[in-house]
């Protein structure tokens, strides 16, 4: 068609996603509905896209879903989408859960940088709006180095590859959440997040807190849950913006760790559990020891601290471009900073 102002794609469809990246990348106007809506005898959910202007053959042949040719202005409240600066944080060992998240972002038309641990020394966070963790061994995010018990195990690699974020990167990473930074962390990375936490105000100031999540896999382990990778179900808060384009209830693809549990937020900070294991039939597909333990326990966590988010996964969201039912969970994350 010729004769229309705009294309919608509905926020249910993964590709609808891919389209938003696509057009942003090309320069074209993007905006988001605010609220559900009906356009032309059809049905929209809350945080579909519409693309403004016209798309070229090329464009519309790439897609696998057909959008919505609008005729006339749409009259919904919308709100305006910016492509995000991202910051992805993938270190030199055999890192393959990061490799499968830039493998997304590509195939998604998702644009970032891949920043390594050392890094964190001589980088301006700022210059990015979300810094992403995958599923990565906190100890090589911070020493570059293999823990086991006490013990630490240096790898075989040249002294370049085993650097890490160290005391002061970490600090780096409190201080982008609290001016206003989205950060997104999933699997063992999450661990970085669950202990103290410091930001340096100056030489002779700083700030120390603990965000109101812990990690209890350890205990839960002691206890006989036993999860080596199995298809759980999760139930969905669907009033959050993380949840846009899901059911109330999803699939997610789980390894027994970590385990959240929450408290009460104090001070500049406050925090949404948005997913959560249902009371009983967790079990989806695969094996799992004493699921009953996993029972209503959080497991996608929106956090806030100063100005800015985080996001706390207790899962792959993207494992290895397999679990297409929760990529949505990540895509919309990505968002969060319109």
């Amino acid at each position: 068609p010729t004769d229309y102002e705009a294309s919608l794609f509905d926020v249910t469809n993964n590709e609808s996603y891919k389209a938003a990246f696509t057009a942003l990348a090309k320069g074209l106007k993007v905006e988001r509905l605010a609220m559900d809506a009906d356009i032309q005898g059809r049905s929209f959910s809350q945080g579909s896209f519409i693309i403004h202007g016209k798309l070229n053959d090329e464009f519309l042949q790439s897609l696998t879903v057909p959008p919505l040719f609008a005729r006339q202005k749409i009259a919904a409240k919308t709100s305006a989408v910016r492509m995000p600066k991202i910051a992805l944080v993938e270190t030199w060992f055999h890192d393959m859960d990061a490799g499968w998240t830039r493998f997304i972002f590509d195939q998604y038309r998702i644009p970032y940088t891949v920043v390594r641990p050392g890094d964190f020394k001589k980088i301006d966070l700022k210059k990015y709006d979300i810094l992403i963790f995958p599923d990565a061994d906190k100890n090589v995010l911070m020493s570059g180095k293999y823990k086991s018990g006490e013990t630490y195990r240096i790898p075989d690699y040249p002294p370049q590859f085993t650097k890490g974020m160290g005391k002061e990167g970490l600090q780096k990473t409190a201080a982008f959440i609290d001016d206003g930074g989205i950060v997104l962390s999933w699997g063992r990375s999450t661990l970085l997040f669950t202990g103290v936490l410091e930001i340096k105000k100056s030489e002779k100031e700083s700030e120390t807190f603990q965000l109101p999540v812990k990690d209890v896999s350890k205990s839960a382990a002691q206890k006989g849950l036993y999860c080596p990778g199995s298809l759980l179900k999760v139930k969905l808060r669907k009033d959050h913006p993380l949840a846009l384009g899901m059911p109330g209830e999803t699939g997610i693809f789980y390894r027994g760790r970590p385990v959240f549990t929450t408290s009460v937020a104090s001070f500049d900070m406050d925090r949404r559990v948005i997913g959560f294991f249902p009371e009983k039939e967790i079990l989806l597909s695969g094996y799992c020891e004493k699921e009953k333990l996993l029972a209503q326990k959080p497991v996608l966590i929106w956090l806030k601290k100063g100005k800015g988010q985080l996001v706390l996964y207790g899962f792959n969201p993207q494992f290895r471009a397999s679990t297409q039912g929760s990529f949505k969970l990540l895509f919309n994350a990505l968002l969060l900073s319109q």
